[in-house]
């Protein structure tokens, strides 16, 4: 008689394995470098959950509604498929229909209150609304990360829709959750709140960061030094599977995020770059993730990403390129204008280029992998009179 059955056992054997034994297995995108595993433990994904359930995190309660966008082999969905059951939330799975209308949807047919998902699944689902004047009536707010939210999805779902936008980072190797950009001072206004929304924010409990150049030594958290991200704590990966415990880490037991970021002294992060797409300019670095975020913020631009380019005079130079909505024409001095006073002289892209698509990850990101062969075979404009 099987257990569930009529006059079987009402109780079902559990427990009794060590807390560190493993419970998962899940690799990293792969966007940026070869796909690794990381093996989660049964004690690191309960220590996770507890973490993003504070107040300061995602507050997520029996309360909440919540639409699951971001797929489960991506480091456990943001850990929320854990999360979110522990407290009783009631959770939407979206399956494959990830676009703006079937998202709409969901979000009206089941109540939804809260959602997490990467920046381009919000851009769909704002087009969609724009293009059909569809309103938000249950949405309150929603976790964006996987990459940099830009400023204007933040403003649109706050002005347009009501919805708060809490940008939050981390890796498949944190668990994923690791920072969360909620504001500090109570009382903010929207307006000042968005320096604060743009940064990918604070620590979770039980986590630390820090800087460090290329030769490990620490770099102060002023705000203003850009420096290599390692993070340490419970819910930090020690090894790849397969390989030696602890071949991760440094001997402080930090492990290196191959993020480029700031820290500033109270404690707030934020990313400027992947270490291997950042721009090196005339012994300057160019953030590719500013520029990005900027440049998809006109109103022509679907998608947008930036790439380094080898200079014969710079090292490198930053290239825009641009994925137009649906029916739109422009030219490269109409992006270079509205970049114009927006980021500094010397980060104005050398060239603007228009694609067709550019190719997105399986977790949603901007593939800089095969953008780069978008550019196989570029020349890169050169004026060798022209001062940066």
């Amino acid at each position: 008689m099987s257990p569930g059955s009529p006059g079987g056992p009402r109780t079902r054997p559990g427990g009794g394995f060590d807390e560190n034994a493993a419970a998962g297995l899940c690799y990293t995108s792969g966007t940026t470098g070869n796909p690794k595993g990381v093996l989660y433990g049964h004690r690191s994904n309960y220590l996770h959950a507890m973490m993003t359930l504070q107040p300061d995190a995602l507050n997520l309660s029996a309360r909440d509604t919540i639409l699951l966008i971001v797929p489960m082999y991506h480091a456990n969905a943001w850990g929320v498929m854990y999360s979110a059951p522990l407290v009783g939330a009631k959770l939407v799975l979206p399956g494959q229909k990830l676009d703006g209308a079937s998202l709409h949807e969901l979000i009206e047919t089941e109540g939804v209150t809260y959602s997490a998902g990467v920046p381009t699944i919000w851009q769909m689902l704002l087009a969609h609304l724009k293009e059909t004047k569809g309103k938000l009536t249950t949405l309150q707010r929603v976790t964006v990360g996987g990459s940099a939210c830009p400023e204007s999805i933040i403003r649109t779902l706050h002005d347009d829709y009501g919805v708060d936008v809490i940008q939050g980072w981390g890796m498949t190797e944190t668990s994923p959750l690791a920072t969360i950009s909620v504001p500090k001072r109570p009382g903010l206004s929207f307006e000042d709140s968005i320096p604060g929304k743009l940064k990918q924010g604070r620590l979770l409990g039980n986590l630390d960061l820090k800087l460090v150049d290329d030769a490990g030594k620490r770099l102060p958290h002023d705000g203003k030094t850009f420096g290599r991200l390692m993070i340490k704590g419970p819910t930090i990966a020690s090894a790849y599977y397969g390989s030696p415990p602890g071949s991760a880490l440094d001997e402080e037991g930090f492990f290196d995020t191959g993020d480029v970021a700031t820290i500033d002294a109270d404690g707030d992060m934020q990313i400027t770059d992947r270490a291997k797409d950042v721009i090196k300019s005339g012994g300057e670095w160019i953030s590719s993730i500013d520029v990005e975020n900027i440049a998809v913020g006109h109103p022509k631009a679907a998608l947008c990403a930036v790439l380094g380019v080898v200079h014969p005079k710079w090292d490198e130079r930053p290239v825009l390129l641009v994925q137009l909505e649906p029916g739109q024409a422009a030219d490269k001095q109409e992006f270079l204008d509205f970049l114009d006073g927006k980021i500094a002289r010397w980060w104005m892209p050398d060239d603007v280029v228009f694609v067709e698509q550019i190719p997105l990850g399986p977790t949603g990101k901007i593939d800089k992998k095969l953008l780069r062969q978008t550019l196989t075979g570029y020349q890169l404009p050169f004026d060798p009179n022209l001062k940066r």
